[in-house]
């Protein structure tokens, strides 16, 4: 008797070639976004961060501080101002790893120290010989160089100096002579009063003389140099300067003075006191170097302004900012493109990373809530059909019925309402 054959078990049905496709497509997808969000999200984070504070100079240096102010920079930054003798900025970059949590190693701390000793020990003579030339080198020199220029005396030399070689035909500063100019016509300040003259004009006249001494030290931007230039064109010409320097012959500073103050221009001298003021603002926060820090990147007042913005919030730090940062410490500047991009690319992201969770979604639902399969659909469709057919006739048959019901009472009633 032959022996029956076994019954050959029906294969697994294999998955659908699009649903194949579209778990393919979903997992490419899914490792793209993970490839692509640590290189994606801080840079829009930081766009994002950056073009809040646009209008804030505070918060947009202490943002691009996070990112510039390295151990290695810092480092490299603070040599550099030691062997400048500018123990100020040191100080200030160490202010800068302190509130970043860096360590500042001993060594430079006693550096730091030894510096800012030195510094001491040499400023009386770094002061006079800026009183006497203008050209001061260290703080102590810059001072001098700002007192000489206070008191008078600078702005008399250099319109000396100057005038003299423009009535000879000889090259000279045009920007020193006109600076001198306003300085003089600021205050009545002269030698022989020593400051006691000094009118409510002095910040302006303060702000004119660092105006001046970055002008002398080639500390000053380049738009700032333009906007000066411009200003001072033809601001004094040859016949006032003529007669300053014949009244200081006669040692009459006064009439040196009234002489200079005719000459000038209002546009010009409202254009000069004004720049004068914001640099004299800075120069109360951050000191006579750290205004020609400022004056050296800065390219307009309103810049100027923003520094001094900066000064209030930064304090001790602000110095540091702008010599890691320069103007990016006060302006977005060229990058607002490349913010643009940063922006554009993390809103991408997200806008992938939702489709992505949307699919997904979707996917585990059917993974959970099968779907049936297309026989077994038409089937319950079929079934569907017929029970929506049955349950559409019985309710036609109970209507009828209930309309035949209602015809049958209205004709009982018929024979009461003709007696009544």
């Amino acid at each position: 008797m032959p022996l029956p054959m076994p019954c050959a078990l029906p294969l697994p049905a294999s998955p659908h070639p699009r649903r194949m496709v579209a778990g393919a497509a979903l997992l490419a997808g899914a490792m793209a976004l993970v490839a692509a969000g640590p290189a994606v999200l801080p840079e829009a984070w930081t766009a994002w961060q950056l073009r809040a504070a646009a209008e804030d100079p505070a918060d947009l240096a202490a943002i691009r501080l996070r990112r510039v102010a390295t151990p290695e920079r810092l480092g490299a930054e603070f040599d550099a101002a030691l062997a400048a003798g500018d123990a100020d900025l040191a100080r200030s970059l160490v202010a800068v790893a302190e509130a970043e949590g860096m360590p500042v190693s001993a060594e430079r701390r006693t550096a730091l120290a030894a510096a800012e000793d030195e510094a001491l020990r040499r400023g009386v003579a770094d002061a006079a010989r800026g009183f006497a030339t203008g050209r001061g080198e260290g703080l102590p020199g810059l001072a001098g160089a700002l007192a000489g220029d206070l008191v008078g005396y600078g702005d008399l030399r250099d319109l000396w100096t100057e005038g003299g070689k423009l009535l000879r035909q000889e090259p000279y500063d045009e920007v020193l002579l006109g600076l001198s100019a306003v300085g003089l016509a600021l205050t009545g300040v002269t030698v022989a009063s020593f400051g006691t003259g000094a009118a409510a004009s002095v910040p302006a006249h303060a702000g004119a003389t660092a105006l001046k001494l970055a002008t002398r030290t080639g500390r000053l931007s380049k738009p700032l140099q333009a906007t000066l230039a411009r200003t001072t064109h033809g601001l004094v010409d040859s016949r006032a300067v003529g007669g300053a320097l014949a009244a200081l012959g006669r040692l009459d500073l006064t009439a040196a003075k009234t002489t200079v103050r005719a000459a000038l221009r209002p546009g010009a001298l409202r254009t000069l006191r004004g720049l004068g003021e914001e640099a004299a603002a800075l120069q109360a926060r951050i000191g006579t170097r750290g205004t020609l820090q400022a004056l050296s990147v800065a390219e307009s007042a309103d810049d100027l302004r923003r520094a001094g913005r900066l000064s209030e919030r930064l304090g001790p730090r602000s110095r540091a900012a702008l010599a890691l940062l320069g103007r990016s410490a006060l302006v977005l500047g060229s990058v607002a493109l490349t913010l643009l991009q940063a922006l554009w690319l993390g809103a991408a992201w997200l806008f992938g990373a939702a489709l992505l969770c949307r699919r997904l979604g979707t996917a585990i639902g059917r993974w959970i809530w099968p779907r049936p399969l297309p026989g077994r659909r038409r089937m319950e469709s079929r079934d569907n059909d017929r029970q929506g057919a049955a349950d559409t006739r019985r309710l036609r048959l109970r209507m009828q019925d209930h309309l035949g019901g209602w015809e049958r009472r209205q004709a009982e009633r018929a024979p009461d309402l003709e007696r009544a």
